[in-house]
C-alpha cells in the first residue's frame, strides 16, 4: 500500500526518475464516513487518487454529480485554478494517496503527456479514447483463426464424374466460387475459372470435370493462423487453400474471404444486397451485416462511424426487401420511411422496427395493406424485431395516404400531448429509404409551414429531456444506493438527453438535417452553443454510444442482462473518468436546454 500504483492514467507516462519523485512526495490519508475532503471553492493543496472506498463530488443543489472510486484522481482541473465550486465528501470510509500540489506542478513541466492529461479539454480526452484504441487495429490480423473466417456453410462437394454443365448449375445454386472433387481416394478442388479453360480448349459441357480438377492442394489447418493462411496464397501465387480438419479437408479458404475478413468490406455487402433476387438472400445478408460491426468495432472503429455506415447498408436492405415485396405499382406509389435512431443515422445493432409507409392518393390501400404485412413479417425474419409500441408499416396509423398523413402531423403540434409529442420527436428523424421520396417531403414541407414558434409546443416538446430523470438522485447517487449491483441504461441517462435535446433546438430552427451530429454543427452556426461545447457534446455523445454498443455486443455474444445497461463495476478507470467527464457535458446541455425553453424542474 506505502507503494503509489504507477499503473493508471495519467501517472503511467511518468518515468522512472518522475515516479521516484512522486513517491518520496505522496501521503497516505484517512477519512471516515460523510466527512469532506475538499470544501466548496476551497483553495486546494493537494490531488487526491483513491485507494480504498468512495469519494462523491456534490454540486451546489446538493445532487451528486461523480462518485470516485479506486484508481480515480480528483480534482486535477481544481488543482490547477485553484478550487472547485464543488464539494468532495466520503461516502464509504477513504484510504487517498494525497499529491501535493507543489509535485504535481513539476511533474506537468516535466512531462508533457502527463501536463496535457491535466489541462487537456473534455472533448480531447474523450477523442483520445478512440487512438488508444486504434492501436488494435491489425491485432486480430495475426491472432484470427482460419475457422473464423472461412465459411463451412458454403462448402461445395462435387463428384469426379460430375460434368461442366451440371458444376456449373452447382456452383450458380451454392453461390461460391470453387467446389472440392471426390474421386476415389483422391480430394481435388474445382473453380469457376475452369469454365474459361474449358471454352478455350473446345471441351464439351457434358464432359467430366475431372481434367479442369486440381489434385495437388495447397492446405492449411482450420487452428492456423489466417495471416499464415494468406502468407501461403501469396507464396503460391494461387486464390484459395483447402481447410484440413483432423487431417480431412472440409472446405476452402478463399483470398476474398480473408479479405472480408480483415476490412471495411461494406462494399461486398452492398454488392451482394445489389445482386440480391430473394428474400432468403436478404437473410444471409443480414446476417453478415451483424458480423461486419464484431470485426470493425474490435478494430478501432468508433460508434458514430459505425452508425453512418450500418445506416447506409440498412437503407439498401430494406428498399431491397420492399421492391420485393411490393408490386413495381405499389413501389411507385408509395414512400418506406424509417424513424428514430435509424433516421437519424445513429442505430448499430438491430432494434425494433420504426418505420411507416406514405402512399400516394392513387394507390390501392388493400395492396398496401397486404404487403406492408408480409414486409413487416420480413424484417421480422431479418433480425429487426416488432417495435414494443407498434410504430411499423403494419399498423394502419402509420400507414396512410399522404393526406392523411399530414393531418395526423398537423394533429401533433395542434395538441401538446405527451403521446403527440412523442410522434413528433420519432417522425422528426424520419428518412425515406425506398419508393417515391418526395411524398415525404411533401409531409415535411407540410409540418414545417404550420410549425409556429409556439412556445408552449415547443417547451412540452423539449421537456423529455428530464423523462429519465429522478430529480431527488442523479445517475451516481442512484448507483451509490444500488451499492453499485445494479446496472443503470446508458442509453437513458446519457444519450437521450443530447439526442433529444438538439433534436427540440433543431426543430425550433426548423432545419433539414436528421443526425445529431450534423444538427450539433447547425446550432454552432446558429449561435445556440458555442464551437467548444458543442466538440464537447459531440465526443460525449460519442463516447455514451461507444459505451452502449460495447455493452450491447456483450449480449450478442451470449451475455446475460438487457439492452444498454451498463454494468459500471466492470469499467476501467480510464472508462470511468471519461463517463463521469460525458455526463457532466449532458448535465450541462441539459441546463442549456431548459434556460432555452424555460423548463422548471
Amino acid at each position: 500500500m506505502d507503494t503509489f500504483d504507477f499503473s493508471h492514467a495519467p501517472y503511467r507516462y511518468l518515468n522512472t526518475s518522475e515516479q521516484i519523485a512522486l513517491q518520496k512526495a505522496v501521503n497516505i490519508v484517512f477519512f471516515n464516513d460523510g466527512e469532506t475532503v475538499i470544501q466548496a471553492n476551497q483553495a486546494i493543496e493537494h490531488l487526491y487518487v483513491v485507494i480504498k472506498g468512495l469519494v462523491q463530488e456534490v454540486g451546489a443543489d446538493g445532487e451528486m454529480l461523480t462518485l470516485y472510486h479506486p484508481h480515480d484522481t480528483f480534482d486535477t482541473r481544481a488543482l490547477m485554478e485553484g478550487g472547485s465550486p464543488h464539494r468532495f465528501v466520503v461516502a464509504e470510509q477513504a484510504l487517498l494517496y494525497a499529491i501535493p500540489k507543489e509535485t504535481v506542478s513539476q511533474l506537468i513541466s516535466s512531462n508533457h503527456r502527463f501536463g496535457a492529461y491535466c489541462y487537456t479539454r473534455i472533448a480531447d480526452k474523450l477523442a483520445q479514447l478512440s487512438h488508444r484504441n486504434n492501436e488494435s487495429e491489425f491485432e486480430s490480423l495475426f491472432t484470427a483463426k482460419v475457422r473464423d473466417a472461412y465459411k463451412a456453410d458454403k462448402t461445395l462437394w462435387l463428384d469426379g464424374n460430375t460434368t461442366y454443365f451440371q458444376a456449373a448449375q452447382a456452383l450458380k445454386t451454392n453461390k461460391t466460387k470453387s467446389a472440392l472433387v471426390r474421386h476415389h481416394e483422391q480430394i481435388g478442388v474445382f473453380t469457376e475459372s475452369a469454365f474459361r479453360d474449358m471454352v478455350i480448349a473446345g471441351n464439351s459441357p457434358q464432359d467430366s470435370i475431372l481434367n479442369s480438377t486440381a489434385f495437388n492442394l495447397i492446405s492449411t489447418d482450420i487452428d492456423d493462423f489466417v495471416f499464415n493462411a494468406l502468407l501461403r496464397m501469396m507464396h503460391h501465387r494461387i486464390q484459395r487453400v483447402v481447410v484440413l480438419e483432423n487431417g480431412e479437408a472440409v472446405g476452402t479458404l478463399e483470398q476474398i474471404d480473408v479479405l472480408a475478413y480483415f476490412s471495411n468490406h461494406s462494399h461486398l455487402v452492398a454488392q451482394r444486397l445489389e445482386r440480391a433476387q430473394t428474400i432468403d438472400d436478404l437473410v444471409d445478408i443480414s446476417g453478415q451485416m451483424t458480423r461486419s460491426i464484431e470485426l470493425l468495432r474490435s478494430n478501432g472503429v468508433r460508434a458514430p462511424q459505425l452508425a453512418q455506415l450500418m445506416q447506409v447498408l440498412n437503407t439498401s436492405l430494406f428498399e431491397k426487401a420492399w421492391r420485393l415485396i411490393a408490386s413495381p405499382q405499389l413501389y411507385e406509389q408509395s414512400c418506406l420511411i424509417v424513424m428514430g435512431s435509424e433516421g437519424r443515422g445513429e442505430q448499430i445493432l438491430k432494434t425494433d422496427q420504426d418505420n411507416a409507409l406514405i402512399l400516394h392518393p392513387n394507390a390501392d390501400p388493400a395492396e398496401a395493406e397486404a404487403s406492408a404485412e408480409q414486409f413487416s413479417a420480413t424484417l421480422a425474419r431479418l433480425g429487426y424485431p416488432p417495435c414494443s409500441g407498434n410504430i411499423m408499416v403494419n399498423n394502419p396509423m402509420w400507414r396512410k395516404n399522404v393526406d392523411d398523413f399530414k393531418q395526423m402531423a398537423f394533429s401533433w403540434i395542434r395538441s401538446a400531448t405527451p403521446d403527440n409529442m412523442m410522434y413528433l420527436a420519432i417522425f422528426c428523424d424520419a428518412k425515406a429509404v425506398a419508393g417515391d421520396v418526395t411524398l415525404l417531403a411533401d409531409v415535411k414541407a407540410h409540418l414545417q409551414q404550420y410549425l409556429s414558434h409556439d412556445s408552449g409546443m415547443l417547451m412540452a416538446f423539449a421537456r423529455a429531456i428530464d423523462m429519465f430523470d429522478d430529480h431527488r438522485s442523479g445517475f451516481f447517487t442512484q448507483l451509490l444506493k444500488r451499492n453499485q449491483q445494479e446496472k443503470l441504461d446508458i442509453k437513458k441517462i446519457g444519450q437521450f438527453p443530447i439526442v433529444h435535446g438538439v433534436r427540440a433546438l433543431a426543430l425550433e430552427l426548423r432545419l433539414e438535417e436528421n443526425n445529431t451530429f450534423e444538427r450539433i454543427q447547425k446550432l454552432v452556426q446558429h449561435h445556440i452553443i458555442n464551437e467548444d461545447f458543442a466538440k464537447d457534446l459531440s465526443e460525449a455523445l460519442s463516447y455514451l454510444m461507444d459505451l452502449r454498443l460495447q455493452t450491447n455486443l456483450a449480449l450478442f455474444r451470449g451475455g446475460s442482462g438487457k439492452p444498454n445497461q451498463l454494468d459500471y463495476g466492470k469499467l476501467t478507470a480510464l472508462e470511468r473518468e471519461l463517463l463521469k467527464d460525458a455526463l457532466k457535458v449532458v448535465k450541462q446541455f441539459k441546463q442549456i436546454v431548459r434556460y432555452h425553453f424555460h423548463i422548471s424542474t
